[in-house]
């Protein structure tokens, strides 16, 4: 009971609610039969309207309670200049903001009565003058009934003479004063015949069902009876089974002990021997990892060398190309400048083989020399040892010099030859400029399509949704104020690529002016989401839905409305999972599952009710 109430006190009434927390001042949570809850705070929520009939405030409580407020405040604002807050004045706040929200409580109370009153007395008044509009007629009325009773009675008391002459022998017969008398003796008697045949079927019947619910309480035991004598029977069976299973079992742990003991010795010899092989191993272990160390120094001075290969070999093919393009002889013993391609390809200029061997080393780099040894002869051996970045800047200003001294004696003899490549690089350019054309045209056409397709797409659910919706609203917010419901609908931002901006979503309450999705409360809001939420699943309905305390916002109307239009909704092929504390919601389900926890053994558990068998 703990676990479950807390520290909250469930109270018959609100007048035992209020004298609990108000005037014993006590620190709990009270909770009335009617829903509604004073917070420690002093804060009223829940339970039924404040136009109700229940107690109200009346305007001497409320002038009281502004004299205690004003009492408050100013104790409040002489603690504040006598010394610094603490604990005390934290308490008096406190108490000064449960007080202000009595008051609002009061005031709201008040309101309601004085509304109350005034209808009350218009209704008073209207009463008052029906009455004397309806008195004349009244008393000609009772005029007219008084005469005609007068009228009726002595018409029977004729007809009682005439009856009294007619049957005076058969009534002195029988011994009874009049006709009258005598029929009512019949009556009665015929009244307690049927009464006693009622009673005597009854107990029949009654008899009959007891005889045939024994009769098949008897058939029910004799049939438990005989199975459980076979089950009887069956385990007997079995235990003797599981018996000799038992022996066997004993048996072969007996030789698994024996075998078991076998193998520790020679586990204890093979140990002797593991041990002394780890040495080993230890030993290897070290003079590889020595190995492994002058092997990585090896595996860099290759890697930096193969790179210093991978530069020169670029810098011969750039010069190659070079000599080629300005028609610079060079001296030399195999192949041709012809051999060497004008566009650079770094996959045939660089190593074409850079995989390690299988045992983990590098080779020499291997580049594309196409062929070409050139002729060092004409070099001297100081020429040939001098690599320094002045020579060969000297080198390169010389050649500079030259080839300005040979363009301003003659023309370019080469330039045909590098037109027709120009024209051939030109001619490749083009067809790939027209391949890319083409690809251009068909991705530019297979994003139309598919375009065209996603808006279709969204089109298609967009268009039900939005058709669908405003039917969800009305059935989530229709009732017997507004059986029309409210109204919901969507619009797009863009209806040319409508997936590119947003849908605004309007809903408007029944009784209400339309407003702004940001302006609606709390419960209008969930209820609005609801409704979408419900009409996109009509869309493409899944299999279950789980709700997660989604009536947190909603009133018990509210909570009613959509509990309703959960449990038509839901069938064998589409079921809720409804997390709520609101007993108007789950007690229109079909199953409950409640989870507590079991202090015992620390852990959650279960609880499950199935409501279908008190569906009446």
């Amino acid at each position: 009971m703990h676990h479950a109430c807390g520290d909250a006190l469930v109270c018959d009434s609100m007048e035992v609610a209020r004298y609990v927390c108000y005037d014993k001042g006590q620190e709990v949570k009270a909770v009335t039969l009617e829903g509604t809850i004073i917070h420690k705070s002093g804060l009223i929520t829940g339970g039924r309207s404040t136009h109700g009939g229940g107690k109200k405030w009346d305007e001497k409580d409320v002038k009281g309670l502004y004299r205690v407020r004003d009492a408050l405040t100013a104790q409040l604002q002489e603690l504040s200049r006598s010394k610094p807050r603490g604990k005390a004045d934290e308490n008096l706040i406190a108490e000064v903001t449960r007080l202000e929200s009595v008051i609002a409580v009061v005031k709201d109370d008040l309101s309601a009565c004085k509304l109350r009153l005034n209808g009350a007395k218009d209704e008073l008044k209207h009463l008052e003058r029906e009455l004397r509009k309806l008195a004349p007629e009244l008393r000609r009325a009772q005029t007219t009934h008084n005469s005609l009773k007068e009228k009726v009675d002595s018409l029977a008391a004729v007809i009682n003479e005439a009856e009294d002459g007619v049957f005076a022998s058969f009534c002195n017969n029988i011994g009874v004063s009049n006709i009258r008398e005598y029929e009512e003796q019949q009556l009665k008697v015929a009244e307690e015949e049927s009464l006693a045949r009622v009673r005597y079927d009854q107990q029949i019947m009654r008899l009959t069902h007891q005889s045939q619910f024994e009769e098949e309480q008897y058939k029910n035991i004799r049939e438990r009876l005989s199975t459980l004598q076979n089950m009887v029977q069956a385990e007997q069976a079995k235990m003797t089974e599981l018996e000799n299973k038992k022996r066997d079992i004993e048996r072969e742990i007996a030789e698994a002990q024996e075998t078991l003991s076998e193998l520790r010795d020679e586990l204890n010899g093979l140990n002797e021997t593991l041990e002394q092989k780890n040495k080993s191993v230890e030993h290897v272990k070290r003079a590889h990892a020595k190995a492994s160390k002058v092997l990585d120094q090896a595996l860099k001075e290759i890697g930096t060398k193969n790179d210093e290969i991978e530069k020169l070999a670029l810098e011969r093919s750039s010069t190659y190309r070079k000599c080629r393009l300005e028609d610079i002889k060079v001296p030399l013993r195999d192949g041709n400048l012809r051999n060497v391609p004008m566009e650079e390809n770094l996959r045939e200029e660089v190593a074409m083989d850079v995989d390690e061997d299988e045992d983990g080393t590098q080779r020499p780099r291997q580049v594309q020399n196409y062929g070409i040894e050139v002729d060092f002869d004409i070099l001297d051996d100081d020429e040939r040892s001098n690599n320094s970045p002045e020579t060969i800047a000297e080198f390169d200003s010389s050649i500079a010099k030259l080839n300005a001294d040979i363009e301003r004696m003659a023309p370019n003899l080469k330039a045909m030859e590098r037109l027709d490549d120009v024209e051939a690089k030109l001619v490749q350019t083009e067809r790939e400029a027209d391949k890319a054309r083409k690809d251009s045209k068909t991705a530019r056409d297979q994003f139309s399509e598919v375009k065209r397709r996603r808006c279709e797409l969204f089109n298609k659910a967009y268009n039900h949704i939005s058709d669908r919706i405003d039917q969800v609203y009305k059935d989530l917010t229709k009732g017997k104020a507004s059986p029309m419901g409210g109204v919901a609908y969507l619009s797009l931002e863009d209806s040319e690529e409508p997936y590119n901006a947003g849908i605004k979503y309007h809903a408007m309450p029944p009784m209400k002016r339309f407003r702004d999705m940001e302006q609606l409360s709390g419960g209008e809001k969930t209820v609005a989401a609801l409704a979408l939420l419900f009409a996109i699943h009509s869309y493409q309905p899944a299999p279950f839905f789980v709700l997660d305390e989604v009536d947190a916002a909603l009133d018990n109307t509210n909570v009613a409305k959509v509990a309703n239009y959960i449990r038509t909704q839901a069938s064998t092929s589409f079921q809720f999972v409804v997390i709520s504390l609101k007993g108007s919601l789950y007690e229109r389900g079909h199953a409950l599952v409640g989870i507590y926890r079991d202090q015992d053994v620390n852990s959650s558990r279960t609880l499950t009710l199935d409501l279908t068998q008190y569906a009446g």
